[in-house]
């Protein structure tokens, strides 16, 4: 079997994310594409981290739809059962879309990167999941508010999504984990020299009054800059880096969230620790 190169491996990825079940499904295919592509991901750290990102993403957007997360509330909505041809529609628009934004253009208009083309590709199918998600899901019917919630939660992922598309075009993009205090898993953090992206399930809602504070440390002085919003069981922080044009991202460079009391002093840490990433190493 060939092996698969890395423009490849991001095509395939791409591929499979006009049909979610089709990424979620990767690691037990048995087709020879799909069994290049884990290889791949096995040896090359940037490909794994994109995948990662992506699968975090998928299922960040389908825990928002329900409130409560995955078998919470869901049960409490009445199901409504979206035409049979809906999925069909929905793809096939999708791909008509991409193969229109990947068509020659004249010589005389300036090329655009074949990245970003691929990238958007894959918001499509993306979207396409959503659209599917959101009607098969019920959420056409308001009860108790609960449309209001999905379409607040949906519009604060459509931000962080669009973020994440920004940074993952940028072929100079990083990725880190995020930890807990005893070192466990806690999310990510994606950036560039413009955007910054931070995804997690590690964090439970807070209380009343409570909030989760992110910030940027540098040599012992630390700034506070945004704090941790939720859908459902996914928080998120976008922020854009352009606003410290002054700032550069050092080997002593560390991202923190702290969990801070009711009334807490918003430019002076009081809480704990509960997450954080060495952005240098």
């Amino acid at each position: 079997m060939t092996a698969m190169d890395h423009g490849s491996a991001h095509e395939r990825i791409e591929d499979l994310l006009l049909d979610p079940s089709r990424l979620a499904a990767l690691s037990s295919s048995t087709t020879p594409e799909d069994i290049a592509l884990r290889e791949h991901l096995d040896g090359c750290a940037p490909c794994r981290a994109d995948y990662e990102s992506w699968t975090r993403l998928q299922a960040a957007v389908s825990d928002a739809l329900v409130d409560g997360g995955p078998g919470g509330a869901a049960a409490a909505i009445e199901p409504i059962e979206p035409p049979p041809s809906l999925r069909a529609r929905v793809l096939a628009a999708a791909r008509s879309d991409a193969e229109a934004a990947l068509a020659p253009v004249p010589m005389a208009a300036p090329p655009r990167r074949r990245w970003f083309d691929r990238s958007r590709t894959a918001w499509l199918g993306l979207a396409a999941a959503l659209v599917v998600l959101v009607v098969s899901a019920g959420l056409l019917v308001d009860q108790a508010g609960r449309l209001a919630a999905a379409r607040a939660e949906a519009d604060g992922l459509a931000e962080a999504m669009a973020a994440v598309d920004r940074v993952l075009s940028e072929p100079q993009h990083k990725v880190v984990s995020l930890t807990t205090p005893n070192g466990a898993a806690g999310g990510s953090i994606s950036w560039t020299r413009h955007d910054l992206v931070v995804l997690s399930t590690a964090l439970q809602v807070p209380k009343p009054g409570e909030v989760y504070r992110c910030w940027l440390n540098n040599d012992g002085n630390g700034w506070a800059i945004g704090r941790m919003e939720f859908a459902g069981t996914t928080s998120y922080w976008v922020g854009s880096l352009d606003e410290w044009a002054s700032f550069e991202i050092g080997p002593t460079t560390a991202f923190r969230v702290s969990l801070e009391p009711p009334g807490a002093d918003p430019t002076k840490r009081a809480g704990p620790i509960v997450l954080e990433a060495a952005l240098g190493s």
